[in-house]
């Protein structure tokens, strides 16, 4: 999301006043409705005397100060500060499963209602939580974003407020079973070979045990932590099941998984772990396989806050995104640094690499 879509003014700027460097914050359109200049553009000078030929009399802009830090936000820093201590706790959760092979339903509880509050309260902060250090844990963070993240496409979904507890809830311990696997099968399972990756996936068996012995905890939930890796077409696991005989939650909870995935578990190149065009792709190339409501609803909803980012191209190329391709988020319209668009819809070899942070 472009910090300047959330914290700074938009004012409408005289066409005398304009001057290189000003970002729009809304598209120029001709008198028959075609889009002259694209909303997050960056002015140049040379943009600035096409609004002069075009007789653009006035546009509207950002401010060019920012007023407010985002990380001073206090809903903002609540949710952070509430993140922190959910990984603390999920962590010592795991430890203490590992130790006695009970859930500490309790610490679980609290733990998703407050991520599901906090991501309502916010609104969208999923790529904040991709600005935070790297982990060394990966199955924590991960359980932690995909509860957050579960939260936040239930909210998009307008369900009520306990479901969307309850769904933040089963992304929380939908990998719960990986605690009950060999640390050295939990760093990269995407790599494994296949006898190793087979006894990866007994993660979900495993999970479900732990669950299901909870009375506790509803069969809603359980179905969740079971079935977020079946797929509609019944390409997925344990049981290849077919969409009508997935839980609409374990449905959730899946592309929360797969999203955060694409963002997290490329250990090969971390930078292509900060490529939210590539992840959102990534769902719209498997929506065949998802439920394709929930997709679409989380990647439109996505895309919302992704124009406007500073990127790196793959042919190392730098610029800014001015315009989302919600087909092929990794395809956008990118302005580069010499003021040339590209639709990369229209080129064949080059996408979105990631964003410089």
């Amino acid at each position: 999301m472009s910090e300047t879509a959330e914290n700074r003014k938009i004012i409408q700027q005289p066409f005398e006043y304009l001057v290189p460097g000003m970002q729009l914050s809304r598209d120029v359109c001709s008198t028959d409705g075609k889009v002259l200049v694209s909303e997050n553009s960056i002015l140049t000078q040379s943009t600035i005397q096409k609004l002069s030929n075009w007789q653009i009399p006035s546009i509207s802009v950002y401010t060019e100060v920012t007023t407010l830090n985002p990380l001073l936000d206090p809903k903002l820093q609540k949710f952070l500060n509430t993140y922190n201590q959910s990984v603390s706790v999920v962590q010592q959760a795991f430890n203490d499963i590992r130790a006695i092979q009970e859930i500490p339903l309790d610490a679980f509880t609290v733990t998703a209602n407050e991520l599901a509050t906090g991501v309502v309260e916010t609104g969208n902060v999923i790529d904040r939580l991709y600005n935070l250090p790297p982990c060394d844990d990966y199955t924590i963070y991960h359980s932690v974003n995909v509860s957050a993240i579960s939260a936040l496409i239930a909210t998009w979904l307008n369900y009520p407020p306990d479901s969307v507890n309850a769904i933040s809830l089963a992304g929380l311990l939908h990998d719960v079973g990986k605690s009950r696997l060999p640390l050295e099968l939990l760093h990269k399972p995407n790599r494994l070979p296949p006898d190793s990756y087979e006894q990866y996936m007994k993660h979900v068996a495993l999970g479900y045990h732990l669950v299901s012995k909870n009375s506790a905890i509803s069969p809603s939930i359980t179905a969740a932590v079971f079935q977020h890796h079946e797929r509609r077409d019944g390409s997925g696991y344990p049981g290849g099941i077919t969409d009508y005989y997935i839980h609409p939650y374990a449905k959730i909870v899946a592309v929360a998984d797969l999203y955060d995935e694409g963002m997290t578990i490329n250990c090969e190149n971390p930078q292509s772990k900060l490529s939210p065009y590539f992840s959102l792709q990534k769902l719209r190339d498997e929506v065949y396989r998802l439920d394709p409501k929930i997709c679409i609803t989380f990647t439109d909803n996505m895309t919302n806050f992704l124009s406007g980012n500073r990127v790196i191209l793959t042919d190392g190329r730098q610029g800014r995104v001015v315009y989302i391709n919600k087909y092929q988020p990794a395809r956008s319209m990118v302005q580069l640094d010499n003021g040339i668009v590209l639709d990369l819809s229209e080129q064949n070899d080059i996408t979105i690499h990631y964003i410089v942070r």
